[in-house]
């Protein structure tokens, strides 16, 4: 009997079957596969490479030589029961991992769940975490990190807030960089205002001054320097009331190549909060003159920048009506990375930098010097009298007879090359400090140098003009996480003087992450609208002011005209310039509604435009980019079966 045929369908039966497992087979060898041989490769996607390691990270990470641990505390509790924090300590742990991977061995990695009443809770008590309430009973959940070298150096993040997770690169680094390399840059700080803490006369440091002692040795010594040999950089907060012996003193020390970063302003906001309880005059604007001029610079202490660009919106009290006055601000002003000098690498990456009644830079026509520009203003700017912010400033006032020059202005500049002193003649003994005990022990610390008159190495500054650019109101806020305040930057202006201070003082090594941490980007289509409804919103206020006075003024004078006659009761004119003024008040705030009507239509038409683009246009672009690639493969095979 002849062999049965077999069935084409039973054939294509098993081959599917087969090909399905066999996919099955190949899919689950090359998750094990790309598990063990390329751990750790990702692919980054975003804008600014928000989820690549920098170099700097990886320079540090290849630098570290001795042994450091790295304990990642998470109560798994905690993580389980807040959303927020299950991705997040899935990419903390990662991300440690990746350091790991990349130390070839120097950073070892402990993961631990410290749960309530248990030895690893107490270690992460011991290590200085801080817990958070996870439990009506009140157990604490911990989410931290602890570091340590084999000198038994610490340094912890306390509680790895997710509001940070920009920053998460930047803080690990530090942490990493700062066991690594033990003995810190010493960084001398000469201030006229109290930015570092006093325990006598209980103030803060400011979160800059906390910024710093991360990565250097901060040695606060008010107006008087003191700069040994060690000193690696001089930085200069407002020098009001600096002796010329003191003034001398850096002079001396930056014609020697000591490098120095030095801030100055026409009206210290911050610092004249402070100054009471200094004795100073409150509001006085700081500057160098003799160095500035030796240096290629010119600082006007009694002029501010404004700018109508770049002003902040305030709120400058309440109208007529009663609601809030939203205005432009042209004293405080905002930068982004378009009037930054981003070759420069104090500057790279950097986004937002704010600025409070800032002063100004120019060069001299005879300086020896380079001076490159670093931050400039835009060209709706302009310089005006610093009296009118020193005491009760009115920001609407200022914008309305504000006048921009139509051109740009230096916030901040880099100061390079040879310059000679500003003291050709020496100190004078005039000059010099009393011959009393404090002096002579001081002299013993310090051994004089012969004064030089020219540089014998090229000049290294950076000049900043304002101080409140430093302060914690202009590029801080504080946000409430589990009853405890964390502060996290709305602005890359810490970022820009640790960067400074990390170039000028030699280690730039991590330069290239600071940048990464701030988030928020501006909606600039909206801020336009917003913008422009403002500015018709203003005029409208301005036009009604200006009537009601000239009503309240006619009034007076028919008052006036009707006391000379005696009368006691309001005229027929005064009640007719009454009425009308009451129906163009209702016109007006008619007028005022729409304009407001108008701007939040146009801000909704383009929410729903936006929405629309991101929620149906793109998907349906895929699906229709996929039905014509299938239909393209559907004909194909059809012309290939008819053939």
């Amino acid at each position: 009997m002849a062999e049965a045929k077999k069935s084409p369908l039973k054939d294509n039966r098993t081959l599917g079957v087969a090909a399905l497992g066999l996919a099955v087979v190949l899919f689950l060898s090359i998750n094990i596969f790309s598990e063990s041989a390329i751990r750790g490769v990702q692919v980054d996607l975003t804008e600014n490479s928000l989820f690549t390691l920098s170099d700097g990270t990886e320079q540090t990470l290849a630098a570290v030589k001795e042994p450091i641990t790295l304990r990642f505390f998470a109560t798994r509790m905690l993580t389980e029961t807040m959303p927020g924090l299950t991705a997040y300590g899935d990419r903390v742990q990662e991300l440690l991992e990746r350091y790991v991977s990349l130390s070839n061995g120097a950073i070892k990695l402990e993961l631990i769940d410290p749960e309530p009443f248990s030895p690893e809770e107490d270690r992460a008590v011991g290590f200085g975490l801080n817990g958070v309430p996870m439990t009506e009973a009140g157990d604490l959940g911990y989410f931290g990190i602890a570091a340590t070298n084999t000198t038994d150096d610490t340094d912890v993040i306390p509680f790895l807030t997710p509001q940070r997770e920009r920053f998460l690169e930047y803080d690990l680094t530090r942490m990493i960089n700062n066991l690594a390399n033990p003995k810190k840059k010493v960084i001398a700080l000469v201030s006229g205002i109290p930015v570092d803490s006093d325990p006598l006369k209980k103030y803060k440091p400011w979160a800059l001054v906390d910024q710093l002692r991360q990565f250097f040795e901060v040695r606060t010594q008010g107006l008087t320097p003191k700069i040994t040999d060690d000193v690696d950089l001089l930085m200069i907060v407002h020098p009001f009331g600096l002796s010329e012996e003191s003034k001398y003193a850096i002079d001396q020390y930056v014609l020697r190549g000591g490098k120095a970063i030095v801030f100055v302003d026409p009206h210290p906001e911050e610092g004249a909060r402070s100054n009471q309880a200094l004795r100073l005059p409150a509001g006085l604007g700081s500057h160098l003159p003799k160095l500035f001029k030796a240096w290629g610079l010119k600082f006007d202490r009694d002029k501010v920048l404004g700018d109508l660009k770049a002003g902040q919106r305030v709120q400058a009290g309440v109208d007529s009506f009663g609601r809030p006055i939203i205005t432009r601000y042209v004293a405080w002003t905002s930068y982004g990375p378009e009037n930054l000098n981003t070759e420069d690498v104090t500057l790279a990456q950097l986004r937002l930098l704010n600025f409070g009644t800032p002063g100004y830079l120019e060069v001299e026509k005879d300086a020896t010097t380079t001076v490159t520009p670093l931050i400039t203003s835009t060209e709706a700017s302009g310089p005006f009298d610093a009296n009118s912010v020193r005491r009760n400033p009115q920001p609407a006032e200022i914008l309305r007879k504000f006048k921009p020059q139509n051109k740009t202005y230096i916030l901040a500049a880099r100061v390079t090359g040879k310059a000679k002193t500003a003291f050709p003649d020496g100190l004078r003994k005039e000059d010099k400090k009393k011959d009393d005990k404090d002096a002579k022990d001081e002299a013993k610390k310090i051994k004089p140098k012969p004064h030089i008159s020219e540089s014998t190495e090229a000049l290294n500054l950076i000049v900043v003009a304002d101080t409140d650019f430093i302060a914690d109101l202009f590029w801080l806020q504080t946000q409430d996480l589990f009853g405890q305040q964390v502060t996290v930057p709305n602005a890359n202006n810490g970022d820009f003087v640790v960067n400074a201070a990390d170039n000028l003082a030699g280690a730039s090594a991590l330069i290239g992450l600071r940048s990464r941490g701030l988030s928020a980007r501006p909606f600039e289509l909206v801020q336009t609208l917003q913008d422009e409804a403002e500015n018709k919103y203003r005029a409208k206020e301005r036009s009604l002011v200006k009537e009601l006075e000239d009503v309240e003024k006619k009034m007076k004078e028919l008052q006036t005209t009707e006391r000379a006659k005696g009368a006691t009761v309001l005229s027929g004119e005064q009640k007719t310039a009454i009425t009308k003024f009451r129906q163009r008040v209702l016109e007006i705030r008619r007028e005022l509604r729409e304009v407001q009507l108008n701007l939040r239509r146009d801000i909704d038409d383009l929410d729903s435009r936006l929405k629309v683009i991101n929620i149906a246009a793109m998907p349906a672009a895929v699906a229709v980019f996929a039905i014509l690639i299938g239909l393209i493969r559907r004909n194909r095979k059809r012309g290939r079966a008819s053939a």
